[in-house]
């Protein structure tokens, strides 16, 4: 792979990176405030009632309209329990729409600079179809990368296609929330199963498809969780891919 190819790849991990820091921030923010509620809420000595639909403008009311009231108990548990499992949920989908993100406009960085008569209509199709499987288990943006020569870095037991495979495993995770209620479906567990099993035994424990946090057929999100998944993204994925570029460059003689 050429210095070109790599740094230019290098720049783009970096850059996401940093994205991936300053999206946390606001989670963080949202998370204290949820923890700033509850503990108000439970200090009260009033009967407070909040009703979530009071202070809706008339011209956005519907026709027939729910109040949903709560007491400043039924508050300050909502604020500890669903509440804060909502924005943790909502922090994984979009930590997995960012690096799916990262990742694509990687592809497109890479795929032009590694085929310079490509056209941007070609870039843009191959981009859209990155995350497409194909027959050896891999989707077709993470064989185009191996093709160009992407090696593990140095010193690293995990292969590139670990890393990926534990990444499709957040993706089916992420896929779940969005599309099942948080449940995990059958096809669901049958894809976590086969994806850690593709692992080597003694590493199998690296897996989500034990994951305490799926344990119960269903994602149940914590702040503890989602700092895990912040440094993996940062770490286990665009630190390792950093590397694995860095020491794949082939210098012309």
């Amino acid at each position: 792979m050429s210095p070109e190819i790599a740094n230019a790849a290098m720049t783009c991990l970096a850059d996401g990176a940093r994205s991936l820091v300053a999206m946390y921030t606001n989670t963080a923010l949202t998370l204290n405030a949820c923890e700033v509620a509850a503990k108000s809420y439970a200090s009260r000595t009033d009967n407070l009632f909040l009703s979530t639909t009071a202070q809706i403008p008339e011209e956005f009311r519907l026709p027939v309209e729910l109040d949903v009231t709560f007491s400043r108990h039924e508050l300050s548990e909502r604020y500890s329990a669903e509440v804060a499992q909502c924005i943790c949920e909502d922090f994984l989908i979009r930590l997995i729409s960012l690096l799916d993100g990262i990742l694509e406009d990687l592809l497109a960085v890479v795929t032009s600079l590694n085929e310079p008569a490509i056209s941007e209509i070609e870039v843009a199709r191959r981009v859209r179809a990155a995350w497409i499987q194909e027959p050896n288990g891999h989707v077709k943006l993470v064989n185009y990368l191996l093709s160009m020569g992407l090696k593990p870095p140095s010193g690293k037991k995990s292969t590139v296609e670990m890393v990926f495979d534990r990444y499709y495993e957040m993706r089916e995770v992420r896929h779940a929330l969005i599309h099942n209620a948080g449940n995990l479906s059958n096809k669901h567990l049958k894809r976590l199963k086969e994806l850690s099993e593709r692992l080597p035994v003694e590493l199998r424990d690296g897996s989500l498809a034990s994951a305490e946090f799926l344990a119960k057929g269903r994602v149940v999100l914590n702040l503890q969780e989602i700092l895990s998944f912040r440094f993996w993204a940062y770490s286990t994925v665009l630190g390792y891919l950093r590397a694995a570029f860095k020491g794949s460059i082939v210098c012309e003689q």
